[in-house]
């Protein structure tokens, strides 16, 4: 039963309701909320007044400090920035983030996850024009240079009035998204003709860069490049590798180590690199290394899972190389269908936007493990407080389950109110029963 506690956790946490019990079994159990930074408003392009922060608990509801937690742009949100990236829980199991909004006007989101599990935390704000100028990408887009190095052509960008006129005397900010690189200067004042320059030298690791330039209240553009080589003496992502002990584990009680060995373009093993795991499918507990590469190059996390399956493990060096090889665990079950469980739960959401993560229902047997059925309709509908049957529910509310877990990827509440629950049920399995999700809220 401690799996099914697990789970239970697993859906307060997404649908941001209120969880009581006790021990939830499984050691690494945690939930992440939301604490402060949502729902704000700012000028696009400019930092929200108050950083992002959330808590991560443990099963017993107290601060789990040392977790990573990983803050991502999300939808609207393209061009802007997030600093840091990745934070550390500190004692209170606070991890804390400052928010440059992208360039779109209107809604922005991001999301805070737990690095390693899945687990989701939202945050929203609307981003505001507040000038009726446009900052235009002219030149210096989608170049490529080795990493390290200065990119050949500076990166340029015009700020025009409604009338395509240059603006001159105004602030560029340049911000570095992703790959590690520089930009100089950092800051640059358009020209009597609205232009301003930059010049950019690449991430120290081969792969994808990105930087974008800001004028606050009018607007982001981004530029891409990629660096080309392994980066001198930094990690390989060719000769680097991932491997996966045991390769078939039991669902729920079997347990594998992931070894990650980083090597550079010569083969040798790499100290005091930063590795980060990912692992395919639903039900994992990804554990992550708890420390650097040693001087063997090694770091060592852990995989577990409820859901029978093939799960696909890959690895990132220092939040940019991407390690090539990949390792193939397999999670097996042999139970009997007792019931439906909510597998992912769903969240607090607005009035016609679909819900998201993306509803999960699963099949388990008695100690709650996922039974790996494909093929068993699951049916969806919505219900109100006093258990009456809603029809302001649109999508896809019929789906097949594979590997015992049927996905809703596009569910929506057409009307705004409170304590709106999910219920969920086989029809070709009726002594399945049904299960209802925790209570969830919709906004106009």
């Amino acid at each position: 039963m401690g799996f099914v506690r697990a789970l239970a956790a697993t859906s307060c946490l997404i649908s941001g309701a209120a969880c009581g019990g006790g021990d939830l079994g499984l050691p690494n159990d945690l939930s992440i909320t939301a604490v402060a930074g949502n729902g704000q408003t700012g000028p696009i392009g400019s930092e929200l007044s108050s950083p992002l922060v959330v808590r991560v608990d443990d099963a017993q509801g107290r601060p789990a400090p040392d977790i990573s937690v990983a803050f991502k742009l999300g939808a609207g949100a393209e061009g802007g920035d997030l600093a840091p990236d990745t934070a550390v829980t500190d004692s209170d199991g606070e991890a804390t983030s400052r928010w440059v909004l992208g360039g779109t006007e209107g809604r922005q989101t991001v999301n805070a996850e737990v690095v390693g599990t899945g687990l989701v935390a939202s945050f929203s704000a609307m981003a505001e024009r507040t000038s009726v100028l446009t900052l235009e990408l002219a030149s210096g887009d989608g170049q490529t240079g080795a990493p390290g190095e200065e990119l050949a052509e500076p990166l340029v960008v015009r700020l025009v009035d409604e009338n395509g006129d240059g603006v001159a005397n105004r602030a560029v900010t340049w911000v570095v998204a992703t790959g590690g690189g520089t930009a100089s200067p950092a800051s640059s004042d358009t020209d009597d003709q609205g232009f301003a320059s930059t010049a950019w030298t690449l991430g120290p690791q081969a792969g994808g860069n990105t930087l974008s330039a800001v004028v606050s209240g009018v607007g982001v553009v981004s530029f891409t490049a990629t660096a080309v080589g392994d980066g001198g003496s930094g990690p390989s992502p060719s000769r680097s590798t991932v491997t996966a002990s045991p390769a078939t584990i039991a669902a729920s009680t079997g347990q594998s180590t992931i070894t990650v060995t980083v090597r550079d373009g010569d083969g040798a093993a790499i100290a005091g690199a930063t590795v980060t795991l990912e692992a395919t499918g639903s039900g994992n507990v990804l554990t992550q290394p708890s420390a650097p590469t040693g001087a063997d190059g090694v770091a060592t996390g852990t995989l577990r899972s409820a859901v029978p399956e093939t799960k696909v493990v890959s690895a990132v060096v220092n939040g940019s190389v991407a390690i090539v090889e990949t390792a193939e665990v397999t999670v097996t079950a042999t139970a009997e269908p007792d019931r439906l469980v909510f597998l992912v739960g769903p969240s607090n959401t607005s009035e016609d936007e679909v819900i998201s993560p993306a509803v999960e229902v699963a099949i388990v047997d008695a100690q709650g493990i996922v039974v790996p059925l494909t093929g068993v309709e699951i049916e969806i509908e919505l219900i109100r407080e006093q258990g009456q049957t809603s029809k302001e529910l649109d999508g896809d509310r019929a789906r097949s389950t594979e590997n015992g877990v049927a996905t809703f990827p596009d569910l929506l509440v057409k009307k705004e109110d409170g304590n709106y629950r999910l219920r969920a049920s086989a029809p070709g399995l009726p002594e399945l029963g049904s299960v209802e999700s925790s209570p969830f809220d919709v906004e106009g």
